[in-house]
């Protein structure tokens, strides 16, 4: 594992050990200098506050925090890797980006070109969703992964992620409650489709821009936030409409649309038989 990482930390911390080692000493705890501000109240109905019903990240000295630790150390020599590289095209920014990434889970090429109620639909569910996640994040204002340590990640820009605290994920729970649209536009399909749900929140642990513990909060973030927006009138009105128009396109795609790459779906496969545990 000759890739310069410990040459690359800052301080005494380094790989596994020394990065818990580290986390133990107090130098990947809270920090003032990741105070985070609370995003205003989103739009729309209340949802359930995740503040109330997610349980706090680990604490230091304890078993949970050493697990995180330790993955984040261990999949760091993934690095140019094809799982690193499914980590970074998961890392795209735009809903567009998370719903083509679905194409394999779904069997046909989810082209949001030809889904737009589908993508208007999850834009306006990411608009609503991402100012609860934000209160939730100034809630424990957990510092990332990288803060002080100096090992690869699958992002090239460290200041944009860093100014937001790690719990819960953002992505992860995106991903999931994408997931469960799909899920419920096309039910034949739901193992696929929530599995490749799991495998786009593990991404973030892949990438290094979040603990473990960050994604399976985020995914239980994710499956609270949709129940209740799943009883919403107007959020079940757009749901059938989107229903529509990704039938049709499963049913007649048209000619010039390609299906899903295979080697990708391949990558998907190896990933999700490969979880970062």
């Amino acid at each position: 594992m000759d890739r310069g990482f410990l040459s690359r930390r800052r301080g005494t911390c380094g790989l596994r050990a020394t990065v818990l080692a580290c986390m133990l000493a107090g130098g990947m705890g809270v920090s003032s200098a990741h105070a985070h501000r609370a995003a205003p109240p989103p739009p729309g109905p209340a949802l359930p506050d995740g503040r109330i019903f997610l349980p706090p990240p680990p604490a230091a000295e304890t078993a949970s925090n050493a697990s995180d630790a330790s993955i984040f150390a261990d999949t760091r020599v993934q690095e140019g890797s094809g799982r690193w590289k499914l980590a970074q095209r998961d890392a795209r920014h735009g809903v567009g980006h998370m719903l083509s990434a679905f194409s394999c889970a779904a069997g046909f090429t989810l082209s949001p070109t030809h889904l737009p109620r589908l993508e208007a639909l999850l834009t306006r569910l990411e608009e609503r969703v991402e100012p609860v996640v934000a209160q939730e994040k100034a809630q424990w204002n957990r510092p990332r992964p990288y803060s002080e340590i100096e090992l690869p990640l699958c992002v090239a820009d460290r200041g944009e992620v860093a100014r937001t605290p790690s719990y819960p994920s953002t992505y992860a729970t995106l991903g999931w409650m994408t997931g469960a649209v799909l899920s419920d536009l096309l039910p034949t399909r739901t193992a696929q489709i929530m599995r490749r749900a799991r495998v786009y929140g593990e991404s973030r642990v892949i990438c290094g821009v979040h603990w473990h513990s960050d994604i399976t909060a985020g995914w239980m973030n994710g499956a609270v936030l949709y129940t209740a927006m799943r009883g919403e009138a107007d959020f079940a009105r757009d749901l059938d409409a989107a229903r529509a128009e990704i039938e049709a396109l499963r049913d007649h795609p048209p000619a010039h649309l390609l299906p899903p790459d295979a080697n990708e779906c391949a990558e998907e496969e190896d990933a999700a038989a490969h979880t970062p545990q």
